[in-house]
C-alpha cells in the first residue's frame, strides 16, 4: 500500500508541475486555443450563409422509354442524321436486331457497322463525324460466320458518348475526390451523397442520364428485339401487349442542406490542422526535455519512466480534451438558428474526437522516441504527421472498390481513420440519421461495409500500436543519455518480474580492490554505498575512439564524503554520468546500495540525489516549487516538507528568492538550488558534480557545513576544482587523470605520498624583484625550489629538513618586504593543490606548471607587448609556434624570431574578413547539421511530388470502364414487387421474379397494396432497395413499371434489365438471359484537349506551400539559437558589423534555398508539370523562387525576434507560412480584389499568385493554340504573351512585390539591429528619470583629460516586474589602462547585470559609461571591448579551433597569422588537445577556457571577464592567470568578477565589493586588507584520528599563546583564527606552530598575512549586521 501511495503522489506531483508550467505560459496556451477556434468559427459562418430547406416528401412522374428523348429525335446537323453503330458488322443477327431497334425508336437514324470494337474506338477518337454517333450496340459474342444465331444467354454492351449531351454536369471543390463526369461507371453511388434525393427536382433522375441520354430507350429496344428473336410469335405478342415504363422511387420528407457536402470535404483538414498544433508541441516538449537531460535527471531523482509518460499523457490529453470540448460545443450549439451537426449524438462525436486525440497523442510519443534534438524532431514529426494524411487522397477515389479488410488496414494511419470517420459522419447526417450509439455498427449504405464503430476501434488500435512502438524504441534506443535494453528485452523474464534480490556485497574484502603504493588501505567495518568494478567508457566519434574512463575500481563508503578530483576532461563527469544512468558503461560493473547500474537503475534512483555539472532546472518553476517538487518526488513527508524547504532556503540564503523563477537566478544561486535539490528528501546516495562552482564564499562555506552535517546518513561522492574544498570535506580523496584512477586515500595519506615540504607563497607588487627574493631564500634554504611564478603569485617549496632555518628566513622576508616588492606572504605545509599538481605532472607533462612557466624569453615578450601597445591600437604581437624554430642552431636566433608583430586589418579588409568569418560560420552550421538540411529538402521535394501526383491523378483523362447492369453489383438487396391482376402472364411473372431474384441472391419482397406508399414509408427500403417492380395486368394489356432508387447511379438500367429478363424468361424459360453493360465511348481528340485544360494553378501553388513553409522556417533556427545563448551578442561585442552579420547569413541561406529549388524543377519535370520546364520556362520559375527566397528569408529573420526557443519558432513559423499562403491566396481570389493588393507585402501570397498565374497562363496559351482554339473565343479565355505583365494572368506585380518587400524587410532588420538598443535605452530612462544630464556633462569634461579606459558614473538598472527591482544602484568608478579591476560580491549582488549593461546586453536605466572617451549610450556598436559572459555563449556545432578562428577574423587578425595566433592561445590555456572536438562534446571546464580565450583575442581596450575560471582545474586556472596578466601588462584594462579570492589577489590591482547593487568599498587589495583586516591568518586542520578533546586542547593552546586571537570559523576539524600582529612577527608565529604541530595532532596548517578571503568574509559579516540594524 505504501508503494502505491508513493507512486500516486509522484504522479500527481508531475501533473502539478506540468500544470504550473502551463499556467505560467498561459499566453501561449490562450493563443493556441484561439487559433484552434478560428476554424470552428469559420465553419459557423459557412453554416450561416449556406441555407437549408425543409422539403416535403416527393413523388415522381412515370418516364416512357419507347422513344428517344426529344433532343435526339432531330439530327445533330441539318445534313447528317444520328448514327446507330453496331458491332460486329459481319453478323446478320446483329444487323437484324439493329434494324428492329431503328424501327422501335422511330427516328430517321443511320446504321453503321464496324467489324471490331477497336475500329469503332478509332472512329470516335479521330473522325470529325464521330459526334453524330448516338450509340453503339456491341455484342460480346464472337460470331464464326454471318448466319450464326444469337445464343440464349445474350451479352452486349451499349456505348454512348462519354460526355453527357442532354444532362447537367456537377462540379467539385479543390483537391477533393471528384465524381467522374459522364456515366460514372467506376462508381455505384456518389462518393459524397447529397442531402435528400439526388437531383430531387428531376423525374428522370438527372445525371448520369440513363433516361435523358436515351440509354434506357436503346436498351429496351435492343432487349425487345432479342425477346422477339428468341420468342418468335409470342415475342411479338409480348412486345405488342406489354408496356414497360420506368419511375423514380418516391422520397420521404427531408432537409436539403448543401452545407453538409462542403463540411465533409473540409472538416477532416480542419481537424487535422487544429490537432497538428498540439502534436508539434508535444514532440517539441518531450524531445527538448530529453535533449536538455531533464528527463533523465527526473529519473535519477526517483521518477519511474512510466510515470513520466503517464504525466505527459494526462497533461496533453487534457489539452486535447479542451479542444475536443470546444469543437463539440461549436458543432452542436445553435448560434445561427441551427447547429453544424443536427442529427448526431454530441457524446459520440466527443468520443470520436477524443479517440483521435488519443491516437494523435501516442503518435507524438512514438515520433519523439526517434529523435534526440528538438529541431529535428519537430521538423520531421510535423512532416510525417501530414504525410500520413496523404494516402487518403488516393484511397478516396478507390474507396468503393475496397473491401473491409483493406479499409481497416488503411485506418492503421490515424489521420486516414479520422478522415474516413468524418466521411461516414457526414453521410449519416445527409441521410438524416446522424451517428448514434444505438446504430454504432450500422453501415451507411449497402455498398459500404465500414461502420463508425470500426473507426473508433481502429483509432484505439492505432493508439495501442503507436504506444508499443514508443515503448520499444524508448527501451532499446533511449537516446544519448540512458541505458539501452537488448532488442529482445520483452522476451526476458527479468524485464517483467525483475531480478532476484541483489547480493549485498557491501563489506569489502581487501582483495576486491587493486592495491598500489598510492592507494590507501580500505577502511575496515564501513558499509560501501557505491562499489565500482573495472568500469570503462569508450566514446566513438566518427573514426575516433576516446577512452574517457579506463578500468576504474573504487569504493565509496556510507558516512563519508569521497572527493573525486581531476583536470578538465579527466573523466570525472563521465564517471558520475555512468553511475547515475546517463551513459551506459562500455564494460565493467558498478553497484549502488547493492543494485547493479545496468540492471537495477530504477531501484537505484529511488534513493539517489544528484547535483549535475550544469544546472538542470525548470525555467518557470520558482525556487520553493523546485524544492517542493523534488522532495515530494522522493516521497518526503508532507508534514515536514515546509520546514525542510525553509531549512534549505535558510542554509543557502535563498529566502529572498523563494518565489523567483529559476531562469531569473544568477549562476551561483542556481548552483545553490541544484545542491538543495540533491539533498532535499533524505537521499541515501548523493552525487555532487562541482557543486560550489560559481558560489560566493559565504554560500560555499554554508554548503561545506551542510555536507558535513549530512554525511553521517548518506554516501556522498563529490567532484570539485577547489582544492581547499576537497581537503576540508574529503574523508577519502581519489584523483583521476586521463581516465585512470591515479591515487586514493585520506588527505593526510596523499600529502605524505606526494608532499615535498613547506610552501612559501608571496603576492607580488608590480615592482617585485624576483631575483633578489630568490637569492634571499637560497641564502637560508639552499635546497629551496621555485614552484611557480604565475600572475601576481610567486611560490617556493622549502624542504622539511631545513625547517630550523625557516624562522630566520621569514624574519628576513618581513624586514625586507617593501624593499623586495612583496605585497603579502604566507606559509603552509603540503596542500591538496600540490598533491593534485604533482599527480597531474606524473601522468602528463603538459600538467607540469613549472615546465610551462614564463622563461627569460617570455619577459622579452612582455616588453615587446608593452612597447607595441604604445605604438597604436592597430598593432599587436603573438608568440609563434616554437616548433618552427626547433631546427635553429642558436638560441639568440630563436629568440629573434620568437615573436611576430601583427598589424590588424582595418577598413575594407576588415569588412571582408568579418564577412568571410560569418559566412564560414553559417557554412559550418549547414555542414554539421546536414541531416537537418537534407530533411528540409526532402520535405519540400516529397510533399510537392506527392501532392502533384495527387493533382495529376485527379486531372488525368481516363475512359470509363464497362459496368454490368444487374443487382449483383450491390450485394444482397431487397426487391419489392407488387402484382395486380390474375392473368396467366401475371402468374408467370410472379414465379420468374422470385426465381430470378433468388438466382442473383437478392431478397424478393411481395407488397400488397400501393408499392409507392411502401417505398415512402418503409424505412428499410431507403438503404436496402435499389429497384422495385409494379405489375398491372389486364386481359389484353399489361403495364410493368420498373422503379429505381436514384441514390444509386445505375439503378434505372438495372431495373429495366431485371424487367426485360423476367419477360424473356416468361417465354423462353430460365435458360435464357440478357446481360447488358454500359461501356461509354472514348473521348474524341478535341474533347480530350478540352478536358486537359484545367484552371489548377492554385492547386499547384498549394502543393508547394507546406514544403516551402518548412524550408523557409528553417532559416530561423540558427538566428534564434544565437540570440538566446547570447552568441550573437558576443559577436557584436567582438566588433562584427550588423551588415556583415546579416548579409552573410542572408546570402548563405539564399544559396541553401536555391539548391532545393533547382531540385524542385527536377520534380516538376518527372511529375509532368510541363508548364514549369518546357520552352526554357525553368528560368522563369527559378526567378520566382529566387525572389521568394529574397523576400521570405529576411521576413523569417524579423519574425525570429518574437520567439525564445528555436524549436518553438520553427514549429510556429511553419504554421504561419503555410496558413498565410493558403488563406491569403484563397481570399485574394474571392470577389474582394482589394485583398490581393493588401497581401502583396507577404511573400507566401506572392509565391502562390505567381506560380498560379504562371501555370494558368501556360495552360490557357496551350489550349488556345490547340485543336480546341475556337473555344477560347467562345468562353472568353485569354492569355498573356508577356508573362511579366501586370494584367490578366501576368505575374509582374507579384514579382515586383517580392523584390521590393525583400529590400524593405532587410532595411527594417538593419534599422532594428542598429537602433533598437538606443530606443530601449531611451524608454528605460524615460520611465526611470534621474538627474542624468548633470552627471553626463561633468563626466564628459573628466573624460577629455584623463587616461582612463573606462569610466562609470551613476550606473543604474531597474527591472520592471510587477514590483520594480533595483538591480544596480548608481555605481561609479574608473578603470585605467593596464589595470585589472575586480568586482566582487555575493550571488545576486548585481555584478553580471553591470557587465550586461556595459556590453549592450541590457539597457541603462540611468547614468553612463565611457570607453576611451566615447559614451556607451551613444556609441554602443563602435566601442572596442571583449567579453567573457557568465554562461558560455558558444556555438556548439563548431570546434574550439573553428570558433577561435572566427573571432580572430572578427578582430581583423591577418589570415596568414591566424593559425599561429590561435595555436598560441590554445596552448596557453591547455586547450590544444581538445581544439578539434565539437564544443558540445567539451567538458564544462574546457568550455570555460574557450570562452575566456575568445575574450582575450584581438585588440580590445577593455576586457570584461565574468567568473572566467569557474569549473577550471588548478593547472588551467593558473595558466589563465598567466595569460590575463600578460594581457593586462600589454596595456589593456580588465574588469573581472570572481568568487575566488585567490584569483583576485593574483590578478587585480584594484577591487570593489558590491552589495545589493551598490559599491560598498573600493581600493587596491592591500588597501582593503589594511582597512578591513590586520595581523595574521592561522588555518589549522586536525588529523583524522583526532578527537573533540584534542581540538579543545589545541584551541586552549591558541587562547593562551595568542591572547588577542579571534576564532573566525570552525568546520569539522578545521579552525581559522585571526591573530593580531602587535609585537608578534610572522616568523615567530610560524615557529610556535611548528613546535606545536606534533603535540596537538595537526595534519596541516598555514600562516599568512590577512588575505582577501578574510577581508571579504569580514566585510560580509559587517554588511549582514548593517542589514539587520536597518531592518
Amino acid at each position: 500500500m505504501g508503494k502505491c501511495n508513493l507512486l500516486s503522489r509522484q504522479f500527481l506531483l508531475l501533473l502539478w508541475k506540468n500544470y504550473i508550467i502551463k499556467k505560467r505560459l498561459w499566453i501561449i496556451t490562450f493563443l493556441e486555443i484561439i487559433l484552434e477556434l478560428l476554424f470552428a468559427i469559420m465553419l459557423l459562418m459557412f453554416r450561416k450563409y449556406i441555407p437549408t430547406e425543409q422539403v416535403d416528401s416527393v413523388s415522381y412522374n412515370i418516364q416512357q422509354i419507347t422513344t428517344l428523348p426529344s433532343p435526339f429525335r432531330t439530327p445533330p446537323r441539318k445534313i447528317s442524321p444520328w448514327e446507330l453503330v453496331y458491332v460486329p458488322s459481319n453478323s446478320e443477327v446483329v444487323k437484324g436486331i439493329t434494324k428492329k431497334v431503328q424501327q422501335a425508336l422511330g427516328t430517321n437514324m443511320k446504321a453503321r457497322g464496324f467489324t471490331s470494337e477497336q475500329a469503332f474506338d478509332d472512329y470516335i477518337r479521330y473522325h470529325n463525324e464521330s459526334s453524330n454517333v448516338l450509340a453503339a450496340i456491341v455484342f460480346e459474342h464472337s460470331f464464326s460466320h454471318k448466319m450464326e444465331p444469337l445464343p440464349l444467354k445474350a451479352r452486349y454492351h451499349l456505348r454512348f458518348s462519354f460526355s453527357p449531351r442532354n444532362t447537367l454536369v456537377t462540379g467539385r471543390l479543390f483537391l477533393m475526390p471528384k465524381e467522374p463526369e459522364g456515366w460514372r461507371t467506376a462508381l455505384l453511388f456518389p462518393l459524397y451523397p447529397l442531402p435528400g434525393p439526388r437531383n430531387h427536382l428531376l423525374s428522370d433522375g438527372g445525371n448520369p442520364g440513363y433516361i435523358s441520354e436515351g440509354f434506357l430507350a436503346v436498351q429496351h429496344a435492343v432487349d425487345k428485339a432479342i425477346i422477339q428473336y428468341h420468342g418468335k410469335d409470342f415475342g411479338k405478342w409480348l412486345v405488342n401487349h406489354v408496356t414497360v415504363k420506368v419511375k423514380r422511387f418516391p422520397f420521404p420528407r427531408f432537409v436539403s442542406d448543401n452545407f453538409l457536402e462542403f463540411l465533409g470535404r473540409v472538416l477532416p483538414l480542419i481537424i487535422l490542422l487544429i490537432y497538428s498544433l498540439n502534436v508539434l508541441m508535444i514532440i517539441r516538449v518531450i524531445v527538448q526535455e530529453k535533449e536538455k537531460q531533464l528527463k533523465e535527471y527526473l529519473q535519477m531523482m526517483g521518477l519511474s519512466n512510466w510515470l513520466f509518460w503517464g504525466s505527459y499523457f494526462v497533461t496533453f490529453f487534457c489539452s486535447f480534451l479542451i479542444t475536443a470540448c470546444l469543437m463539440t460545443m461549436f458543432f452542436f450549439i445553435k448560434i445561427f438558428n441551427q447547429p453544424i451537426l443536427r442529427n448526431s449524438d454530441p457524446s459520440l462525436m466527443f468520443v470520436f474526437l477524443v479517440c483521435f486525440a488519443t491516437s494523435s497523442l501516442f503518435f507524438s510519443f512514438m515520433i519523439s522516441t526517434f529523435f534526440n534534438k528538438a529541431n529535428m524532431a519537430v521538423a520531421t514529426g510535423g512532416c510525417i504527421y501530414f504525410i500520413t494524411y496523404l494516402p487518403y487522397l488516393f484511397i478516396s477515389s478507390r474507396y468503393n472498390q475496397m473491401n473491409l479488410s483493406q479499409k481497416l488496414s488503411a485506418c492503421l494511419l490515424s489521420n486516414v481513420a479520422m478522415t474516413l470517420g468524418i466521411n461516414l459522419l457526414v453521410k449519416f447526417e445527409i441521410k438524416g440519421d446522424g451517428v448514434r450509439w444505438d446504430s454504432l455498427m450500422d453501415t451507411v449504405s449497402i455498398e459500404d461495409d465500414l461502420s463508425f464503430g470500426h473507426i473508433l476501434g481502429m483509432m484505439l488500435c492505432d493508439s495501442l500500436c503507436y504506444a508499443l512502438v514508443a515503448w520499444y524504441m524508448e527501451s532499446v534506443f533511449p537516446g544519448e543519455y540512458g541505458m539501452p535494453q537488448p532488442w529482445y528485452f520483452f522476451l526476458k523474464r527479468s524485464y517483467w518480474y525483475g531480478y532476484p534480490k541483489p547480493l549485498f556485497r557491501r563489506y569489502i574484502d581487501s582483495e576486491d580492490v587493486p592495491r598500489s603504493e598510492y592507494m590507501e588501505a580500505e577502511p575496515v567495518g564501513l558499509v560501501a554505498g557505491v562499489q565500482i568494478k573495472h568500469l570503462s567508457k569508450v566514446f566513438v566519434v566518427g573514426s575516433n575512439i576516446k577512452e574517457a574512463v579506463r578500468d576504474l575500481n573504487l569504493n565509496i563508503y556510507e558516512g563519508q564524503i569521497t572527493v573525486l578530483l581531476g583536470h578538465n576532461g579527466a573523466g570525472k563527469t563521465t564517471t558520475l554520468s555512468m553511475l547515475t544512468g546517463l551513459y551506459p558503461p562500455t564494460s565493467g560493473q558498478a553497484y549502488i546500495n547493492g543494485f547493479e547500474i545496468t540492471r537495477d537503475m530504477v531501484q537505484i534512483r529511488k534513493n539517489l540525489g544528484l547535483c549535475p555539472q550544469h544546472d538542470l532546472l525548470f525555467d518557470y518553476l520558482t525556487v520553493s516549487e523546485h524544492l517542493y517538487f523534488f522532495a515530494m518526488l522522493k516521497g518526503f513527508s508532507k508534514k515536514k516538507l515546509n520546514n525542510e524547504i525553509d531549512r534549505m532556503l535558510n542554509i543557502f540564503n535563498l529566502e529572498e528568492k523563494r518565489n523567483a523563477f529559476s531562469n531569473s537566478l544568477s549562476g551561483g544561486m542556481k548552483r545553490k538550488l541544484s545542491i538543495s535539490i540533491a539533498l532535499v528528501g533524505d537521499s541515501k546516495v548523493v552525487m555532487l558534480d562541482e557543486p560550489t562552482a560559481g558560489m560566493d564564499l559565504i554560500s560555499r562555506r554554508a554548503t561545506w557545513n551542510l555536507l558535513q552535517q549530512q554525511k553521517s546518513r548518506r554516501t556522498i561522492l563529490l567532484t570539485t576544482h577547489h582544492m581547499d574544498e576537497a581537503d576540508l570535506l574529503g574523508d577519502r580523496i581519489a584523483i583521476m587523470a586521463k581516465g585512470d584512477l591515479q591515487c586514493c586515500g585520506s588527505s593526510l595519506f596523499l600529502k605524505h605520498k606526494y608532499g615535498a615540504g613547506y610552501h612559501l607563497i608571496m603576492v607580488k607588487e608590480p615592482q617585485c624583484k624576483i631575483k633578489k627574493i630568490s637569492q634571499l631564500i637560497y641564502q637560508y634554504v639552499p635546497n629551496a625550489t621555485m614552484e611557480s611564478n604565475v600572475g601576481a603569485e610567486l611560490s617556493f617549496i622549502l624542504p622539511k629538513e631545513n625547517s630550523q632555518r625557516f624562522e630566520e628566513l621569514f624574519t628576513a622576508l618581513e624586514e625586507n618586504q617593501k624593499k623586495l616588492g612583496i605585497s603579502s606572504y604566507g606559509a603552509s605545509v603540503t596542500t591538496m593543490e600540490e598533491v593534485f599538481l604533482k599527480v597531474g605532472k606524473m601522468v602528463d607533462s603538459k600538467m607540469d606548471l613549472k615546465a610551462i612557466q614564463l622563461s627569460a624569453s617570455n619577459k622579452e615578450f612582455l616588453r615587446q607587448v608593452s612597447r607595441m601597445s604604445l605604438e597604436g591600437d592597430e598593432m599587436g604581437i603573438y608568440l609563434s609556434d616554437s616548433d618552427e624554430e626547433k631546427n635553429q642552431e642558436e638560441q639568440q636566433q630563436q629568440r629573434e624570431h620568437h615573436y611576430h608583430s601583427v598589424k590588424f586589418n582595418t577598413g575594407i579588409y576588415l569588412y571582408s574578413q568579418q564577412f568571410y568569418a560569418m559566412l564560414v560560420k553559417r557554412a559550418t552550421f549547414s555542414l554539421r547539421n546536414w541531416k537537418l538540411i537534407l530533411l528540409q529538402i526532402l520535405v519540400l521535394l516529397t510533399f510537392t511530388a506527392i501532392l502533384l501526383r495527387a493533382i495529376t491523378f485527379y486531372s488525368e483523362v481516363r475512359d470509363d470502364p464497362a459496368l454490368e447492369m444487374n443487382l449483383r453489383q450491390y450485394g444482397r438487396t431487397i426487391v419489392p414487387f407488387s402484382i395486380s391482376g390474375t392473368t396467366t402472364l401475371s402468374q408467370k411473372l410472379r414465379e420468374y421474379i422470385q426465381v430470378l431474384l433468388k438466382d442473383e441472391k437478392q431478397v424478393p419482397q411481395l407488397v400488397k397494396g400501393n408499392i409507392e406508399e411502401f417505398l415512402l414509408n418503409g424505412r428499410l427500403c431507403t438503404d436496402r432497395c435499389i429497384v422495385a417492380i409494379e405489375i398491372d395486368s389486364r386481359r389484353d394489356r399489361t403495364l410493368i413499371t420498373a422503379l429505381f432508387n436514384n441514390q444509386a447511379y445505375h439503378s434505372p438500367a438495372a431495373a429495366l434489365a431485371l424487367v426485360d429478363n423476367i419477360l424473356l424468361m416468361s417465354r423462353v424459360g430460365t435458360r435464357a438471359s440478357i446481360q447488358v453493360s454500359n461501356k461509354p465511348q472514348p473521348r474524341s481528340a478535341i474533347k480530350a484537349a478540352r478536358e486537359t485544360y484545367h484552371n489548377r494553378g492554385h492547386e499547384i501553388a498549394f502543393s508547394l506551400f507546406f514544403g516551402m513553409a518548412a524550408l523557409a522556417s528553417s532559416f530561423c533556427l540558427l538566428t534564434v539559437t544565437e540570440r538566446i545563448i547570447k552568441a550573437k551578442h558576443l559577436q557584436f561585442v567582438s566588433g562584427v558589423r550588423i551588415i556583415n552579420f546579416w548579409l552573410s547569413a542572408f546570402l548563405w541561406d539564399l544559396f541553401n534555398f536555391i539548391i532545393p529549388c533547382l531540385l524542385l524543377l527536377v520534380v516538376f519535370k518527372f511529375s509532368g508539370v510541363k508548364a514549369f520546364v518546357d520552352n526554357y520556362h525553368a528560368a522563369d520559375v527559378l526567378l520566382i523562387f529566387m525572389l521568394y527566397g529574397w523576400s521570405v528569408i529576411p521576413l523569417m529573420y524579423l519574425m525570429s525576434f518574437l520567439f525564445t526557443g528555436s524549436a518553438t519558432a520553427y514549429a510556429k513559423l511553419v504554421v504561419f507560412n503555410f496558413f498565410s499562403g493558403m488563406i491569403m491566396v484563397v481570399m485574394a481570389n474571392s470577389s474582394i480584389k482589394t485583398l490581393d493588393n493588401l497581401f502583396l507585402i507577404f511573400p507566401n501570397h506572392n509565391l502562390g499568385q505567381s506560380i498560379s498565374g504562371f501555370y494558368e497562363n501556360y495552360k490557357a496559351q496551350k489550349y488556345c493554340t490547340s485543336v480546341a482554339s475556337k473555344d477560347c473565343e467562345e468562353k472568353g479565355i485569354e492569355y498573356e504573351k508577356n508573362i511579366y505583365s501586370w494584367e490578366g494572368h501576368g505575374i509582374g506585380k507579384y514579382i515586383a512585390s517580392m523584390a521590393i518587400s525583400g529590400f524593405i524587410f532587410l532595411l527594417i532588420l538593419f534599422l532594428l539591429e542598429s537602433q533598437l538598443w538606443k530606443l530601449r535605452n531611451t524608454l528605460s530612462r524615460c520611465i526611470f528619470f534621474r538627474f542624468y544630464t548633470k552627471w553626463h556633462k561633468l563626466l564628459s569634461l573628466i573624460c577629455n583629460h584623463c587616461f582612463f579606459s573606462i569610466i562609470f558614473s551613476g550606473f543604474s538598472q531597474v527591472y520592471y516586474r510587477w514590483i520594480p527591482i533595483l538591480a544596480v544602484d548608481r555605481i561609479s568608478f574608473a578603470v585605467m589602462k593596464g589595470e585589472c579591476f575586480g568586482l566582487l560580491g555575493f550571488n545576486g549582488a548585481g555584478k553580471t547585470t553591470t557587465f550586461k549593461m556595459l556590453t549592450g546586453d541590457e539597457t541603462i536605466t540611468s547614468g553612463d559609461a565611457f570607453f576611451d572617451g566615447l559614451s556607451i549610450s551613444k556609441n554602443i556598436k563602435t566601442r572596442r571591448i571583449s567579453y567573457c559572459p557568465q554562461f558560455d555563449a558558444l556555438l556548439d556545432y563548431m570546434t574550439g579551433r573553428e570558433i577561435m578562428y572566427m573571432y580572430a577574423r572578427l578582430w581583423g587578425i591577418p589570415e596568414n597569422h591566424i593559425d599561429h595566433y590561435v595555436k598560441n592561445m590554445l596552448k596557453s590555456l591547455l586547450l590544444e588537445s581538445n581544439a578539434d572536438k565539437l564544443i558540445r562534446n567539451l567538458s564544462g571546464g574546457n568550455k570555460r577556457k574557450l570562452s575566456t580565450g575568445i575574450s582575450l583575442i584581438g585588440r580590445p581596450s577593455v576586457i570584461f571577464l565574468d567568473e572566467p575560471s569557474t569549473g577550471m582545474d588548478p593547472v588551467a586556472r593558473r595558466l589563465l592567470w598567466d595569460t590575463v596578466m600578460r594581457t593586462r601588462e600589454s596595456g589593456k584594462a580588465i574588469v573581472i568578477t570572481s568568487h575566488s579570492m585567490e584569483e583576485c589577489e593574483a590578478l587585480c590591482t584594484r577591487l570593489a565589493i558590491m552589495v545589493a547593487g551598490k559599491l560598498k568599498c573600493l581600493g587596491s587589495p592591500q588597501y582593503l586588507k589594511n582597512k578591513f583586516g590586520s595581523g595574521y591568518t592561522l588555518v589549522a586542520k586536525m588529523q583524522s584520528d583526532s578527537t573533540d578533546a584534542d581540538m579543545e586542547q589545541f584551541k586552549e593552546f591558541i587562547k593562551c599563546t595568542f591572547p588577542g586571537r579571534t576564532l573566525n570559523h570552525e568546520h569539522q576539524g578545521m579552525v581559522q583564527y585571526n591573530i593580531p600582529s602587535d609585537n608578534l612577527s610572522w616568523a615567530k608565529v610560524f615557529g610556535i606552530l611548528e613546535k606545536a604541530k606534533d603535540i596537538y595532532k595537526l595534519e596541516d596548517y598555514s600562516i599568512s598575512q590577512i588575505t582577501l578571503e578574510q577581508v571579504f568574509l569580514s566585510f560580509a559579516e559587517q554588511g549582514t549586521a548593517e542589514d539587520e540594524e536597518n531592518d
